[in-house]
């Protein structure tokens, strides 16, 4: 009995695993959406509820800005910030279509967006005659 375990031990060790490929940063992401946001290059996420928005800025310098439950979604250039009297970036950007500009506060901030979560950044985008106020942070 012995020698058959010996032998099935020994069958085991000798014959290798596959390789499997390293597998790509957004799979390794699985559904933490931080983890995937960050494998996508955001750098900065900001949502709010009332109207409901979502912005990210990304690390290639591009900002994407999705509203009305995602009917309106627009890709801007980043501009260089202008910093303020009071501490934080206003953006001025603009595309084909649209001209916006997002201020982001460092200010805390809280949104039914985020639950109980309070952030360290207060945005504010106008864009279309519109205003969108919500919560952020950096990824």
């Amino acid at each position: 009995m012995r020698a058959l375990l010996l032998a099935f031990a020994l069958a085991a060790c000798s014959t290798a695993p596959p390789e499997l490929p390293a597998p790509q940063l957004p799979q390794r992401a699985g559904v933490d959406p931080v983890i995937a946001a960050r494998a996508e290059g955001v750098v900065f996420r900001a949502e709010g509820s009332d109207p409901a928005f979502v912005l990210h800025l990304y690390r290639d310098n591009s900002i994407l800005l999705s509203w009305d439950n995602g009917a309106h979604q627009e890709r801007f250039p980043a501009t260089e910030p202008q910093h303020p009297a009071w501490s934080g970036e206003v953006y001025f950007v603009a595309n084909e279509r649209y001209r916006a500009r997002i201020e982001v506060r460092d200010r805390p901030c809280r949104d039914r967006a985020f639950g109980d979560a309070v952030l360290p950044r207060t945005v504010i985008v106008s864009i279309g005659g519109e205003d969108f106020l919500g919560c952020g942070r950096a990824l």
